[in-house]
């Protein structure tokens, strides 16, 4: 073969493998496992990864191949930040609230007690602001981090009527987060339980009074056959919002439209999810007030009151801990510039 010849297979080869390549890296099947750390049938999963995993798969034609597991299937929930930050998991469902030991801040990511940081912030803040940069920040390079997933605002659930912040004191009050925080302050006894712990705790006295998430997954607990009371606003926290994480191993080997389609899923998951969660938190409330359940309102000082607390336990944390003061920092300023706006256009 002569060397004119040689040449022509040559260049014929690398025009057949230039134009394969994109084809075959665009025809690529990713398999992924994952776990949630919410039950997949419940409110908290269906409207949140599930819808995630099947947004995903639409929208990567089936080049993303996703299996989700039940809560508790492969690693308890709280555990699913350690397995897919070392590899056993692809992806899971976390709620920072399971790393604050090892990440105070994580409990900013998150609507904060008294209304300090409200629903309307903490999606501007989270999206528009430097707040999932900052939630990627906080991991670093253990994995990747999306915010997925919105709830309803939430209610307290006691034995006892509370009808001011006094009512509060000397009771046992199972609470996460910061308002472990706020409750502490307030006289209470402060449990830390597992979703599935509340109702039994409730039952044999443990605890006196709950703030578990919104009406539908309360009722799905049963809290509503165990206390005759409920109470609102939820000074407490109002509005939950999760974690999609993804193995850093995983996210780097995707090209970059699946990374993507796995980042904007969860967007379009966690708005259509809040929107459809509503529709089951609407048809709850009515149930609960048939079945007979009392319901009080904090007054507008008490409401306050949560407020100033909440104010001091923040400034106490971020004297504390620099990331946590960092997080805060930006939220502080971020609501001196979106509220005198956001207040000034709202139906009073």
């Amino acid at each position: 073969m002569n060397k004119r010849v040689r040449i022509g297979w040559v260049c014929c080869l690398l025009a057949l493998a230039l134009a394969a390549g994109p084809s075959q890296a665009a025809d690529k099947v990713f398999k992924w496992k994952g776990e949630s750390c919410f039950g997949i049938a419940s409110p908290l999963g269906k409207h949140t990864i599930v819808l995630w995993k099947k947004y995903a798969e639409e929208m990567s034609g089936g080049r993303l191949q996703l299996t989700l597991h039940d809560a508790g299937e492969i690693v308890p929930p709280t555990k699913i930040y350690d397995a897919v930050r070392d590899g056993m998991l692809d992806f899971g469902l976390n709620t920072p609230a399971w790393q604050k030991g090892k990440y105070p801040a994580g409990d900013l990511f998150y609507t904060l007690p008294g209304g300090v940081l409200e629903m309307n912030d903490l999606i501007v803040w989270m999206y528009g602001a430097g707040g999932k940069q900052l939630a990627q920040e906080m991991y670093g390079d253990e994995l990747i981090v999306f915010p997925l997933g919105l709830t309803p605002p939430e209610q307290v659930w006691s034995k006892k009527p509370i009808k001011t912040l006094a009512d509060i004191k000397g009771l046992k009050v199972r609470a996460a987060g910061l308002s472990m925080d706020l409750f502490e302050k307030l006289g209470a006894s402060v449990v830390l339980l597992a979703g599935g712990e509340v109702v039994p705790g409730l039952q044999r006295g443990l605890i006196d009074a709950a703030e578990m998430l919104e009406a539908s997954y309360d009722m799905s607990l049963g809290l509503h056959e165990v206390c005759k009371y409920r109470f609102g606003p939820p000074v407490h926290m109002s509005n939950n919002i999760f974690q999609l994480i993804v193995k850093t191993k995983s996210w780097k080997e995707l090209p970059a439209d699946l990374q993507g389609i796995v980042e904007k899923a969860a967007l379009a998951a966690t708005i259509q999810g809040y929107a459809d969660f509503w529709q089951d938190t609407i048809a709850a409330n009515k149930k609960i007030e048939a079945y007979g359940t009392i319901t009080t309102k904090l007054s507008k000082e008490d409401q306050a009151k949560t407020r100033e607390i909440t104010m001091q336990i923040i400034e106490e944390k971020s004297a504390k801990d620099p990331f946590f003061k960092k997080v805060w920092e930006s939220q502080k300023k971020f609501i001196q510039e979106f509220r005198p706006y956001y207040d000034f256009t709202k139906f009073d």
